[in-house]
């Protein structure tokens, strides 16, 4: 009976008058974003942009004008040039071939370097914009 008192006594002592949040909340922070606009890419042609980013949560949005146009994205590394994306030559890390305004990407990165190839499938040209985003989740007690 006493060590079971003293237990308690000692586990009441134990958080110091502070109370802990319990549970744990999950906190988003945004530690890269970049925007990149693009114009006048006519039907069929393709437009590249380069980003290095930090670990985290990657989310790659292209938004465009009109709905009525298809737009697909291609993420490669950048070693990937036009000419080889072209020919089909270059490692797809991820994509998104949709008819749908806007496309997205989301995946796990580690700290490391892309390309994003934004092809315009028609059947008008386009102007838009790439935003890239990094996130990182912490835990707060």
């Amino acid at each position: 009976m006493v060590a079971v008192l003293g237990v308690a006594a000692l586990t009441a002592g134990c958080s110091g008058g502070n109370s802990a949040n319990f549970p744990p909340t999950v906190t988003t922070t945004t530690v890269f974003e970049s925007a990149v606009p693009f114009t006048g890419l006519s039907r069929f042609q393709t437009f590249a942009t380069d980003f290095t980013v930090p670990d985290g949560t990657l989310q790659i949005t292209v938004d465009w004008s009109s709905a009525t146009d298809d737009l697909d994205i291609v993420l490669s590394n950048p070693a990937c040039d036009i000419v080889a994306f072209a020919s089909g030559l270059c490692k797809v890390l991820a994509s998104e071939r949709t008819n749908v305004k806007p496309e997205h990407i989301s995946m796990a990165t580690t700290a490391t370097s892309y390309r994003l190839f934004v092809v315009n499938m028609g059947p008008q040209a386009e102007s838009g914009t790439v935003t890239v985003k990094v996130t990182q989740a912490h835990l707060s007690l």
